[in-house]
Order: C-alpha cells, then structure tokens, then sequence
C-alpha cells in the first residue's frame, strides 16, 4: 500500500515537472532570440534559507530574455499526519505525512496505543457473602474481576422488652449491615414482688370478715387476704372451778399414782439385767481386740 501511494507521488511530481518544462520552454522561445538561440547566464541568486524559498535569475546574452527557478526550502514544510492504521487499547497504530515543497519525502510515525478505557460495576458484599468489582473496557470489551471481601455482622441493639417479677424480658440486635440478620437475648426475670404496705379495704367487725389488700410497685398485681373477725361478747357469766375436789376424782389420782409405782418397781430389775448384760459385752469386745492386735503384732495364728 505504502508503494503504491509513493508511486503515484512519484508520477504526479513527474507531470509537474514536465509542466514547469513546458512553460519555461513557452516563456523563452527560441525563434524569438536574434542569435537564433538563447545564450542564458545566472545574474542573480537568493540562497534558500530553512523555512523560505530562494532565487536564481538567468539573462541572456544576446537578446536580453530573462526567466528565474525557484530554489526550495532547505527545511520540510510537512503537510497534515494521515492514518495508516488505527491503533487499539493495546496496539499502536501508523500514520505518514508528506512534504508539501516535494512529495518524494514522506515521514512515517506511530500512533500510540490508546489503552483500555474501563468501567466499573459493582456486585455489593453481604454480612457472609463476598462481592465483586468487574472492569470491562468500552472499546475492545477486555474485563477482570476483583473480590471484595465479606463485610460482617455489625450487630446494634434495636429493641428492649423489661423483665417483670416474673416474666423474663429480652433484647434484640439487628445487624447494620443487613436487617435480614437479627437475635435474641434473654434477661432473666426479677424473681420476687415488691410489694407495698397491706392497706384496709373492708375492716373487720364483730363475727364478720374483712379484707386487705397490698400492691406490686413494678408489675402492679394486687395480693388480698381476710382479717379475721372480732370476737362476739356475752352477756353469760364466767363459770368458777369449785373450791374442793370431788371424792371420785381424788380416788382416781390415788390409783394412778398406785399403778405407775408398780409398774416401775417391775422394770427396775430390768433394767439393771439390761446395763450389766451391755457392760459385760463392751469388756469381751475389748478383750477380743487386744488379743487380736497381739497376734498381729507377734505373728500368732
């Protein structure tokens, strides 16, 4: 492609140069000089300079004619950058420009890669799941991922239900980060009542019950009891024990102390067979240890 393009280059400043000939061929005939020829010699010469085109003028000899060439710049007066190949995100691309004062020189050069141009999408992390970063490029459609890590619970307490005398209560904790994500924790619950001072609803009267009642100061239940009833008074006399014992009764007394003295004179022998029977065997028991330890110790059998 590239010698193609210079080729046509080469062939359209060919034409342009046969053109110039031509016309400097017109301007200075030859049938016009008195010779019959041109004898031309340089007169007059203006160096080129970088930017600037210099001047070279001929007369001649003979008849006078003058005609002038053109000397170019000495420096390339470059025309606009054309695109040869369009770069990528990863590749450079080519490009060439060529010299306005004379198209056999081209410059050629590289365009810079252009990159990858990415955009970020998001997949959010939950309390035990990992998320995700994806970066995909707008132009050629190049993507990586990167992992964002699990954020965690964060627990905050969100509720409180107080514990009664007793009925438990309990808190509740909300995870920040994810309000799907919840527990409970139990507070025991007090135990006891505290109750106040029993106050008198019904006071009681002679022969009839009363109530009083007394009051929970946290939980408010309400605990009754009955007041016993007054005594009814009598109009009846008190009955008085008689001044002497009757005869029956003293003869009871004299027989039962009569029988509690038989009875115990029966179990005095008893009872002495009893504690020398208990002596005699606490002294065999000894007796039976001691010679026991002796024939430990001296080996009898």
């Amino acid at each position: 492609m590239r010698k193609i393009k210079r080729i046509v280059r080469i062939c359209r400043t060919t034409v342009l140069l046969a053109a110039l000939l031509c016309l400097s061929a017109r301007a200075a005939p030859l049938d016009e000089c008195d010779a019959g020829r041109h004898r031309y010699a340089e007169t007059q010469r203006v160096a080129a300079t970088a930017m600037e085109d210099g001047r070279v003028e001929y007369t001649c000899g003979v008849c006078g004619h003058q005609y002038a060439d053109t000397i170019f710049a000495t420096d390339h007066l470059w025309g606009g950058w054309v695109t040869d190949r369009r770069p990528t995100c990863t590749e450079a691309g080519e490009r060439h420009r060529t010299c306005t004062r004379d198209q056999r020189h081209d410059q050629y050069g590289a365009i810079p890669a252009l990159g990858h141009d990415y955009k970020e999408s998001i997949v959010n992390p939950g309390c035990e799941q990992a998320g995700e970063k994806t970066f995909a490029c707008t132009r050629c459609g190049d993507k990586y991922t990167e992992r964002i890590a699990p954020l965690k619970h964060e627990y905050k307490e969100a509720g409180k239900l107080e514990p009664s005398c007793l009925e438990p209560g309990k808190k509740t904790f909300v995870c920040a980060n994810d309000s799907a994500h919840s527990y409970e924790e139990s507070i025991p619950a007090i135990g006891s009542h505290d109750f106040d001072e029993w106050q008198v609803e019904t006071p009681a009267g002679e022969g009839t019950e009363g109530t009083e009642a007394r009051k929970c100061a946290r939980c408010g239940l309400v605990e009754p009891r009955t007041i016993a009833a007054l005594p009814v008074p009598t109009t009846e006399p008190p009955t008085e024990p008689p001044d002497t014992l009757p005869v029956m009764d003293i003869v009871l007394v004299s027989a039962n102390a009569v029988s509690l003295g038989f009875w115990a004179f029966l179990l005095i022998p008893y009872l002495v067979c009893f504690f020398y029977i208990r002596k005699r065997r606490r002294i065999v028991e000894e007796r039976d240890a001691l010679r026991k330890e002796a024939d430990d110790l001296y080996g009898y059998e």
